[in-house]
């Protein structure tokens, strides 16, 4: 017997093995298969073709050497993910599958794939064959029964049901992953219209899928939905191959359905994620925003609502910059363009209201679905309170060391000056007239120093008294009282502005009142003959506490001494004593108030005192827009001298 009529040797198992010598010896079994209209190769572990018998290279053409697969198979430029013969070699198991071939220029055909591990002599798998039947091929004479006996072997595990329909929409083959996706057994559904597994408002596509089945030859996959033996709608991927017989007659057509419930429920959970994920991004409290990489806004979460008080569709398609006034953006998103994250940059954003708020930005640069990092998030934190608290511990630590150094020097100055100040009185008693002017004048200095001695002791140990309700209403009619003689003298207009039933206020009515003073005083310093000076009281949104702010037209604070103007002994004013400022942040801390310096929207400084509110509501009446600038009253005492601006 010739090596070419040498038979191989089947092993003994569950599965099909072939043992053989060489590929030489499959030559007369591939000639049965040509007979029978079935294309056979052998696939080595290399994946490369080494055997094809007749009807394979009649179907494909000369594959000797080529490579597994890809364009020479399949049509496309790389191999499947569920390559059947790379299963093999896996799993020492056969393999069973469909296949859609594409020809140049024809219809696409379908083909059930068979694959077999084949072992050399010492039993070692080095070759996979491949069997493939021209499903298309089957003509109208074969029976129902005989085409499902083709695809009866398809496992329900591969997850996708193989149906095939004849022209007059009659199901004449059922594979058991039809069954197990539909619920239907193969029995019941045999010879019935495929209308049973369409939804009524979808039987349209029916008609949509032999049409398109009959002029293309065949329908390209697509995501649809079918109904099950249970009455359940299953969402299912479709693919469809016209059947033909030998004189290219339709007779119907051959349909893969995918089951896609797993990946719906997948897609799902996807979206339940995002969904969450935005919720959790709308209710933060940071402002979270998202940006295009020229910094036009593309969302804009609850937190920057509230942060700025702009609202989200006033915010999206305008830029960053422009929206929170702050120049400063422009170069931080071209840092973060260069270098993907910045972080915690300090900034700061003006709300809507005109209110600067202290932020803390990160940036970072997100891809988009097709990879270019376009799209940034910038994360901003406000650190108002922050500053405030480390502002305030910042003057809490000054106060404490001008304490110290005012209570060492009242104990070391006051005991010399009242011995100075002892003996020119003393020798006054006996001096002639020439020499008395010179004493007075000793004593009036001693007498000067002691004073300024005593303000730096009662400084430093603080004046805090018991807390009390205090109508902001009265404090500011009597401080405009005081401050008329010097506003009329420069012709300064004074306007005052209150909101109706301002709460009250827990404070101490002596103290704010002093503070209150102070400020009004520095802002009298401050302006030109003829200036405008307006103080404004509001309660704070969203808090327990109200804010009198005091603004001018003068000439402003520099930035660069803005956190120094409430520290002891700081002024720029040659006549002053740098302590007035400092007082009054002293008295409003003392309180559990804060104070802070800005820019007034006239180019001036606008000074704002937060006080806490008290719990007893409201009382009062309210001072609306209303001008002091002389006449109308009588000052009951003389203002407090001393007031400056730094």
């Amino acid at each position: 017997m010739s090596a070419l009529d040498k038979a191989p040797t089947l092993l003994h198992g569950t599965e099909w093995t072939l043992q053989i010598e060489s590929p030489a010896e499959l030559e007369a079994l591939g000639r049965v298969l040509s007979v029978l209209g079935i294309g056979a190769s052998l696939v080595s572990r290399e994946m490369t073709v080494c055997w094809l018998n007749e009807e394979m290279v009649r179907q494909s053409g000369p594959l000797m050497g080529e490579p597994h697969c890809f364009s020479h198979y399949w049509g496309r430029e790389q191999r499947c993910s569920d390559c059947l013969p790379a299963l093999v070699f896996r799993t020492a198991a056969q393999r069973e599958g469909f296949r859609e071939r594409v020809h140049r220029g024809s219809a696409p055909d379908s083909y059930r794939v068979q694959a077999i591990p084949v072992a050399d002599c010492n039993g070692e798998v080095r070759w996979v064959l491949e069997s493939f039947v021209k499903l298309s091929a089957l003509s109208h004479h074969v029976s129902a029964l005989d085409v499902q006996r083709v695809i009866s072997n398809l496992s329900p595990t591969t997850g996708a049901a193989f149906v095939v329909v004849d022209a007059a929409h009659r199901i004449v083959s059922w594979s058991p992953s039809a069954s197990v996706i539909f619920g239907y057994p193969l029995e019941g559904v045999l010879g019935k219209r495929v209308d049973l597994l369409f939804p009524a408002e979808r039987l349209g596509e029916r008609e949509q899928l032999l049409a398109e089945c009959r002029a293309t030859g065949g329908v390209a996959r697509h995501e649809s939905v079918r109904v099950a033996a249970d009455g359940r709608l299953v969402p299912v991927a479709v693919s469809a191959t016209a059947l033909l017989d030998e004189n290219g007659e339709f007779l119907g057509r051959s349909t893969l359905i995918e089951d896609l419930s797993a990946l719906h429920q997948l897609r799902a959970r996807l979206e339940a994620q995002r969904e969450l994920l935005a919720n959790i991004t709308q209710a933060a409290a940071d402002a979270i925003v998202g940006l295009e990489s020229d910094g036009s806004i593309t969302s804009w979460n609850h937190g920057a609502e509230e942060a700025l008080g702009v609202d989200a569709l006033d915010a999206l398609g305008r830029p960053l910059a422009e929206t929170v006034g702050c120049p400063k953006v422009h170069g931080f998103l071209a840092e973060v363009l260069e270098k993907g994250t910045v972080r915690e940059e300090a900034m700061s954003w003006t709300s809507r209201s005109g209110k600067t708020v202290a932020m803390e930005v990160t940036g970072t640069l997100f891809a988009d679905s097709q990879g270019v990092r376009r799209h940034i998030v910038a994360i901003a934190r406000d650190v108002s309170t922050k500053l405030r608290l480390e502002r305030q511990l910042m003057r809490s630590e000054k106060m404490a060391v001008v304490g110290s150094l005012a209570a060492g020097l009242a104990h070391e100055i006051g005991t010399p000056l009242n011995v100075i100040s002892a003996t020119a009185e003393f020798l006054m008693m006996d001096a002639p007239e020439n020499s008395r002017e010179e004493l007075q004048t000793i004593v009036a200095e001693t007498e000067r120093i002691s004073g300024l001695v005593k303000e730096l002791l009662s400084f430093a140990r603080g004046s805090k008294k018991e807390l009390t309700e205090v109508d902001i209403v009265s404090v500011v009619h009597k401080v405009g009282r005081l401050v008329r003689i010097p506003m009329e003298r420069k012709g300064v207009r004074f306007e005052v502005e209150l909101e109706d039933g301002l709460p009250l206020v827990c404070s101490e009515p002596d103290g704010l009142h002093q503070a209150l003073l102070n400020v009004l005083l520095n802002a009298i310093n401050a302006v030109q003959d003829g200036g405008r000076i307006r103080l404004r009281g509001h309660r704070l949104a969203d808090s327990n506490a109200v804010g009198l702010d005091i603004e001018d037209d003068g000439e402003g604070v520099d930035d660069a001494i803005k956190e120094r103007v409430f520290d002891p002994f700081f002024t720029t004013n040659p006549e002053g004593t740098g302590l007035g400022l400092s007082v009054c942040a002293r008295f409003v801390q003392e309180y559990g108030g804060d104070i802070s310096v800005d820019d007034s929207e006239w180019g001036g400084a606008r000074f704002s005192l937060t006080l806490p509110m008290a719990s007893a509501g409201t009382r009062g009446g309210s001072l609306r827009a209303t001008s002091v600038s002389g006449g109308e009253r009588n000052p009951t005492a003389r203002p407090h001298e001393g007031g400056h601006r730094p």
